[in-house]
């Protein structure tokens, strides 16, 4: 019994030993990590070594030079008529002359008769008119007549009263004078009817078709072709907006018109800009004025070229230049910046921006998009390191 409580004491005070020797190599561990972290960082004593700077990035320049320019933009319009008038008689009857005027084609002066209805109707009409316009003033004489005699009577009879409205017969004069207006206004139209079996247009013009032949019976209001008003061509060209923003104010600008591949060139002026944009091109339409119409047609293409503005104070560049749409890449104290430019136009190959600040020069050859903030290696024209 004595020998077993001595082996029960024992086993506590083996295991509490070997606790502390476990605790002790942990906290050696640690502190010679702790050391090695410590040198290690210091570097061994010796002073830290900053990184070596990336490759300098081989670039050419060049120095923007100022440049008075004035904007051109190029255009592709087409000749419109704004409405085609049909050839439509406003009164009916039967084809008796038709003038060679009224064929396709054919160019019509202001008020050339371009043909004739048979007009006995109407000449018969405004004689019956006039006839009826007769028959009224007389009538209404004699009213007036009657009216004087009963006012003379009314006097004598009753001096001291004022004669009635009915007496006067006044109500008769006021029918009569009604029936002569009627007469008079009729007349009117027969005459204005008589003048309409000769048709013409009060513009000088050209027939687009005609469907009018002699003998040919004809109703008002019933289309028989179509002409156009050669005075009112006009030439649509369609413009992207930021190119109308170029030319701001566009109205009043002067244009130069070459149709097509022909040697015709006309003088144009920009009358007005459409008032929305078109749905599928987002264009805006100008309309231009051309100042000799009578060469063009409508559906005629037609090249246009428009000046813009003088831009006296900007530098020109090449269009290489542009690292995006408003962006050039410059160096400045040796290294690679990019800033933004204002680009007043574009004229081929060439860019012109409003004066900036470009350093030392414009980068002209691509450079990657990690090369922003590095040194510059500037290259001569033939490749070799300045």
């Amino acid at each position: 019994m004595q020998t077993s409580t001595k082996q029960d004491g024992a086993q506590p005070e083996k295991s509490g030993w070997i606790g502390w020797i476990q605790i002790a190599v942990i906290i050696a561990v640690i502190v010679v990590a702790m050391i090695m972290t410590a040198v290690l960082s210091s570097g061994g004593g010796r002073e830290p070594q900053a990184a070596p700077e990336r490759a300098a990035t081989p670039v050419q320049i060049i120095r923007p030079a100022q440049a008075a320019h004035q904007v051109e933009i190029a255009l592709t319009g087409s000749v419109a008529s704004p409405s085609d008038v049909t050839l439509t008689p406003q009164v009916g009857g039967r084809v008796i002359d038709v003038s060679e005027a009224v064929r396709a084609g054919a160019h019509f002066e202001p008020d050339e008769v371009l043909f004739r209805i048979d007009p006995r109707d109407y000449e018969v009409a405004v004689s019956r008119a006039q006839a009826s316009l007769a028959d009224a003033r007389s009538a209404l004489d004699q009213v007036e007549a009657e009216a004087e005699i009963n006012r003379a009577e009314w006097r004598r009879e009753y001096p001291n009263r004022e004669i009635t409205p009915l007496a006067a017969r006044e109500p008769q004069l006021a029918a009569a004078r009604a029936r002569v207006a009627s007469a008079q206004a009729d007349l009117s139209q027969a005459r204005l009817n008589l003048e309409r079996t000769a048709i013409s247009f009060p513009f000088r013009g050209r027939v687009i078709e005609s469907r009018v032949e002699a003998g040919q019976l004809v109703s008002a209001g019933q289309s028989y072709g179509s002409v156009y008003d050669i005075a009112r061509l006009e030439i649509i060209a369609p413009i992207a907006p930021a190119d109308l923003a170029r030319l701001t104010p566009a109205v009043g600008r002067l244009a130069e018109l070459s149709v097509g591949e022909s040697a015709l060139n006309l003088q144009g002026e920009i009358v007005r800009e459409g008032a929305s944009l078109n749905a599928r091109t987002r264009f805006i339409d100008l309309f231009i004025e051309p100042a000799s119409p009578d060469a063009l047609r409508p559906g005629q293409f037609v090249d246009v070229r428009v000046s813009g503005p003088d831009l006296e104070e900007s530098v020109v560049a090449p269009a290489s230049a542009l690292a995006g749409l408003n962006q050039v890449r410059i160096v400045r104290d040796g290294r690679i910046e990019e800033i933004e430019v204002v680009v007043l136009d574009r004229v081929g190959d060439q860019v012109f921006l409003r004066p900036f600040d470009f350093g030392q020069g414009v980068i002209i050859t691509p450079v990657p998009e990690n090369a922003l903030g590095r040194r510059a290696n500037i290259l001569t024209a033939d490749g070799a390191a300045q």
